[in-house]
């Protein structure tokens, strides 16, 4: 072939490399079966079928009709063929219905034969063909077909297309009784048109599916592809209030939801109802899981909470419960989610928690819980700021200031405000949380309260109580400051929560914590006073010289 400016010039003629349609003169000097296998050329016929005008589209129609058969089944003919179907009129859509019914099994079998037959059953119901369609076509046929990889689009195609009066027969050969709809259901292809039938049916054959499928569900859910139409139920019934699809599949799962949560499919389903049922039907559920006939409460809330497939189901029912049910289901949790929180940070990886969950997942689950779920977080005592600031400490710690505690004011740094200015100061307050008492009548910040204490026992009585009251003075003044005079502890703030709806706890915690992070602060603080000095020395000496 010749590429030539603006134009494709070859065997079959002038072809425009634009989206204009080509003209009568030049359809009649075009090889249209050798065009349609082409991906370009095919496109070209196509938009000319639409665009061209009516005797271009009867031009193109009759030339394609004598290999129809043969382009039905063609990679990209089997567009040209459903172009044909759309615009071609009723004498040759007559022709072309009778070729294409005499060999539609074949046609529903073949990955490319397959959308035109899709596309038949459309314009077929469409042009008042029903008739031809069904008898060329029967339920049994369909049936077969909605288990096959490339058979199953026609049928459901066939159930989207058809009037109300005839689907119902075929919805009821498809799954009208238990037995064809599990057997549908469970099928890779089968579970597809499935979907489609409930979606069709109204009235009593609705009454009818609802029926075969909430009999199966109990082994539905169980299935890889069977779970998904037990989904697709539930969903279907989450615009109406109550959603009565998830009553009947709750109540069809009645005394296995305990078993079930633990299984990969099942689990889905339930996570599904938990969210799409109403607050009687979830607390159906929640009560099966936290009294199961096999275990205890506080046994069955921890074979959940740590099983790979249990935990999603049970973070669902956490999230959506209600009281009195929620604050049973916490009261279950709290020692589980505590004691695993509380486990060595060092121990292996590789050791196994309940039912094959690693303990690093294990851990970090229970850490999101007690982040989303504060009241699980009651009574957890941080050691040395590990689950605060990682095993590093407070990286804020070095610059005197606690980045989570906000001032009023204007300004700030970030994202938290200063405290307006008091010249009376003479500086900047503490960024460092108050401590928990102020520890005495001497107390007071840093080393000021110190020093007033020391004064004030000395016009008192002496040096000696002098000192007694600045020990006193710091164990409630300032940064570092002891809680209720307890010289062995001081307090450490830590944040709980999300912004903004958070709060600052303060836990008591060894001075030796706390100043092993602040030591390397104060050390930088010393180099850099005596790298200054040492600078002023050296420009003294210069000054000298000159």
């Amino acid at each position: 072939e010749v590429v030539v400016a603006g134009c494709d010039e070859g065997i079959s003629g002038w072809i425009p490399d634009d989206d204009t349609p080509v003209t009568l003169e030049d359809v009649e000097c075009y090889d249209v079966l050798d065009m349609a296998k082409d991906k370009f050329r095919s496109r070209l016929l196509q938009r000319s079928l639409l665009k061209g005008g009516p005797e271009v589209s009867a031009m193109i129609s009759q030339k394609a009709e004598p290999h129809f058969s043969e382009l039905v089944r063609d990679q990209f003919g089997n567009y040209l063929t459903q172009k044909v179907l759309e615009v071609c009129g009723a004498d040759l859509f007559e022709r072309l219905l009778t070729l294409l019914l005499s060999q539609i099994q074949d046609l529903a079998h073949d990955v490319h034969g397959t959308r035109a037959v899709q596309k038949l059953v459309e314009q077929a119901v469409a042009r008042g063909k029903v008739e031809e369609l069904l008898t060329a076509l029967p339920a049994e046929l369909a049936e077969k077909l909605a288990r096959n990889v490339t058979g199953f689009h026609v049928v459901g195609r066939l159930v989207e297309c058809l009037p109300i009066e005839k689907v119902d027969a075929l919805i009821s050969r498809l799954c009208g009784t238990p037995e064809n709809a599990l057997a549908l259901g469970k099928d890779q292809w089968g579970c597809c048109v499935l979907k489609k039938c409930i979606d069709r049916s109204e009235g009593e054959s609705r009454e009818m599916v609802v029926r075969s499928i909430v009999s199966s569900a109990p082994d539905l859910v169980q299935d890889p592809f069977g779970n998904y139409v037990v989904q697709h139920f539930i969903l279907l019934g989450s615009c109406q209030q109550p959603n009565t699809c998830a009553t009947c599949i709750i109540d069809a799962l009645k005394g296995r939801m305990f078993e079930l949560a633990q299984q990969k499919f099942s689990s889905n389903v339930l996570e599904k109802c938990l969210v799409n049922a109403a607050e009687k039907d979830r607390n159906k559920i929640i009560n099966e899981i936290l009294n199961p006939s096999c275990c205890p409460p506080s046994q069955a809330v921890h074979t959940l909470l740590f099983h790979q497939y249990g935990n999603y189901v049970f973070q669902q029912a956490l999230e959506y419960a209600k009281e009195p049910h929620f604050s049973l289901l916490v009261e279950h949790t709290k020692p589980h989610i505590l004691e695993t929180i509380r486990t060595s940070s060092t121990q292996s990886s590789t050791v196994v928690a309940t039912d094959g969950m690693p303990a690093d997942h294990a851990r970090r689950l229970c850490v999101r819980l007690a982040k989303k779920y504060l009241v699980l977080a009651e009574g957890l005592e941080l050691e040395g700021g590990v689950y605060t600031w990682g095993q590093y400490g407070d990286p804020f710690e070095n610059f005197g200031m606690d980045m989570y505690v906000a001032w009023e004011g204007n300004g700030g740094m970030m994202g938290m405000p200063f405290p307006g200015w008091d010249p009376s100061w003479g500086a900047l307050p503490s960024w460092h949380p108050p401590a928990a008492s102020r520890g005495g009548r001497g107390a007071g910040k840093g080393k000021e309260g110190e020093v007033r204490a020391r004064s004030k026992g000395r016009q008192k009585t002496g040096g000696n109580d002098g000192k007694s009251a600045a020990s006193q003075a710091r164990g409630g003044g300032g940064k570092g400051g002891s809680v209720g005079g307890d010289s062995n502890k001081m307090a450490v703030g830590r944040i709980v929560g999300y912004w903004p709806d958070y709060q600052v706890v303060y836990d008591e915690a060894s001075p030796d914590v706390v100043g092993a992070s602040a030591s390397g602060g104060r050390a930088r603080k010393r180099g850099k006073a005596a790298g200054a000095q040492r600078k002023a020395r050296a420009e003294g000496k210069t000054h000298s010289m000159a």
